[in-house]
């Protein structure tokens, strides 16, 4: 990554509020025109670190730039860092292009340029013909969609992200992330993406920030974390993935991924454990077994809907869970 390349660098920072220590001695570079997704359970620092570089709290140390000039001081209002906050914040007592048009009155925008501009914006986001309508009156999915083309409507270089499709049903959810992603492929703006959730960040991002407890655990394309997390805290938080102890060449832990374990009755040759079948998840074609091991460890295998009618598992049941030598990542520090 170029010094060019770079629009946003945090080095060193941390936040303390009084004894408690928020974020701890944050590195991290994104890239102009990057989809980053920061995530992490909650209390991990990822909102805290959203708000920093929004201009919305100031860090105790340490040092943010944003196109190469120090923003520790720059107050919120005079950084082209436009938030889609959780709750989407758009302003009841104003209808839809006059929420949209709100960023440009606020910069000073002739009258003359602000309504074209908006409905730009509006029509872009599949909304023209709803200029009028009042905010109660909108779907979750369109509430969405206005408080993005306010966002978007100043052009600026980045966009900040706050959980913004938590509130959404689950249908919506999977098309937001569809609008959300061709907007940023389209517009070429850096996005900044909070969030909790392993599909919306997976799906979405170039990279993935895996944050816990105010630190950096890994950083990396999707792919990537999913098939070699760093370490237990990433492996665990990821999901999907089976953890076994000691197993590894050098002793420590290991893990293989759901939809690399086979299922089976009778032992198979090479790694495989002894498990009891507990119960099953449906996700879209595949199905998710799970099994406790002899250990008392939560296991998983990804199968199909021909080999669960095959296996046809009872609860309780005992099966053989294997897998090859490639699909073993050894974590580290274990």
């Amino acid at each position: 990554m170029t010094i060019e390349d770079t629009l946003v660098t945090f080095e060193g920072v941390h936040k303390r509020y009084d004894d408690f220590v928020a974020v701890k001695a944050l590195d991290l570079e994104i890239k102009r025109g990057e989809f980053v997704a920061i995530m992490g359970p909650s209390g991990c620092g990822k909102t805290t670190t959203l708000r920093m570089l929004a201009g919305l709290e100031t860090p105790s140390g340490g040092k943010i730039t944003i196109g190469g000039k120090c923003m520790n001081d720059v107050p919120a209002h005079e950084r082209d860092t436009p938030l889609v906050w959780q709750s989407l914040a758009l302003f009841p007592f104003l209808n839809v292009i006059e929420n949209v048009e709100f960023g440009l009155k606020m910069r000073g925008v002739p009258d003359f340029e602000r309504q074209p501009r908006a409905l730009i914006w509006l029509e872009r986001l599949g909304l023209k013909g709803f200029e009028k309508r009042r905010i109660d009156q909108l779907s979750g999915g369109q509430r969405q969609r206005v408080a993005l083309a306010r966002s978007l409507v100043t052009e600026p270089e980045m966009l900040l992200l706050d959980e913004p499709l938590s509130a959404l049903d689950a249908h919506l959810v999977i098309r937001m992330q569809g609008v959300l992603t061709k907007l940023q492929k389209e517009l070429g703006i850096t996005f900044v993406y909070v969030t909790h959730s392993q599909s919306e960040a997976f799906a979405m991002a170039d990279r993935v920030v895996i944050m816990g407890q105010g630190e950096i655990s890994q950083i990396g394309a999707p792919r990537d974390i999913f098939r070699a997390p760093k370490n237990r805290f990433v492996a665990e938080f990821v999901g999907r993935n089976n953890i076994f102890a000691g197993m590894g060449q050098s002793g420590g832990d290991i893990v293989v991924a759901a939809d690399r374990i086979s299922v089976s009755r009778e032992a198979t040759e090479g790694a495989s454990v002894q498990a009891a079948f507990l119960s099953e998840e449906f996700v879209g074609t595949a199905i998710i077994c799970y099994f406790e091991g002899p250990d008392g460890e939560d296991l998983k295998a990804l199968v199909t809907e021909e080999e669960l009618e095959a296996l046809s598992p009872e609860p309780g049941e005992q099966f053989w869970l294997s897998w090859a030598p490639e699909a073993v990542h050894e974590l580290e520090g274990a």
